[in-house]
């Protein structure tokens, strides 16, 4: 997808589309429960919770904030976390994720990538939603990456890392093009150096059907 070229009124009416939907923080299977690991790698919104057959009431699992020079965070933008949980995992595989400006408020700073692991169910259907991200430019072009969601199911005991966002990169004529990352794999530890790998999740697609408001 290239860059687009769109007036700045289109962009403050796709935002608050997206920003309609409250931030629920994520909660945590009650001890006892059966678990995995979930590492949560992220430059835009990223929720998640046990499928029900119906998708809208993901929790926020991450959500990049904006820094500014020095990292000093933007008040009005921060990020949710804002002191991101850390489980005992193994390393990551996924590459950093690029730090983008806003299509608003470009003075805010640039939304950087956020790191959060949590436990959650094994052996239940889990939904897991990127929220739709725009990223701009100082001049009056836009990138956009469309909200996707997909249904897996992890195993117990076992760690996963979840890689979903918007990059920027160059193509071979120069012109800048968007990736939309959106990728949930096992991480799998070998030998005594700490090598990581991923292996596949298979995934599914989730209804369409809204869940009842809660």
């Amino acid at each position: 997808m290239s860059l687009k070229y769109v007036p700045l009124y289109a962009c403050l009416a796709l935002l608050s589309a997206c920003s309609a939907r409250p931030w629920v923080p994520y909660v945590e299977p009650a001890p006892g429960t059966d678990t995995a690991q979930l590492r949560v790698i992220t430059n835009g919104e990223v929720r998640g919770g046990v499928y029900e057959g119906c998708v809208g009431n993901e929790q926020g699992l991450a959500k990049a904030g904006r820094f500014g020079e020095n990292r000093q965070p933007a008040i009005n933008y921060p990020q949710s976390p804002q002191v991101p949980p850390k489980l005992d995992m193994p390393a990551r595989f996924a590459p950093k994720l690029n730090d983008y400006l806003g299509v608003t408020s470009m003075a805010e700073g640039l939304y950087s990538e956020i790191v959060a692991e949590y436990r959650v169910p094994a052996g239940k259907p889990f939904v897991l939603s990127r929220e739709m991200l725009q990223a701009g430019s100082y001049g009056s072009t836009y990138m956009q990456c469309p909200e996707q969601a997909q249904v897996f199911t992890f195993e117990k005991g076992k760690n996963y890392e979840v890689y979903m966002g918007i990059n920027s990169v160059t193509a071979s004529d120069g012109t800048s093009q968007v990736k939309c990352p959106f990728a949930v794999y096992e991480l799998v530890s070998f030998g005594t150096q700490g090598l990581t790998l991923p292996r596949t999740l298979q995934s599914r697609e989730p209804s369409t059907q809204k869940c009842p408001a809660r």
